[in-house]
């Protein structure tokens, strides 16, 4: 299986791979089932993200709490 996916650095980056992934599906460039398993990627790919993005704000107010101490 072989189609092009948009590059994902961003949560706003998954509508794109995922219009991506059912325009594949469409074009019968991919299976259906196929298209699920790489929207089970993106999915925890995003997840990934959004824990990284947690952490990160986390730590920013951590730092900023103890600034204030």
């Amino acid at each position: 299986m072989q189609f092009a996916l948009p590059p994902i650095t961003d949560v706003a980056d998954v509508a794109k791979a995922m219009t991506a992934i059912t325009a594949a599906v469409a074009e019968g460039a991919i299976t259906p089932g196929e298209g699920a398993e790489v929207a089970k990627v993106v999915d925890a790919l995003v997840r990934a993200i959004e824990a990284s993005d947690f952490d990160r704000r986390l730590t920013a107010l951590e730092a900023a709490n103890a600034a204030d101490l």
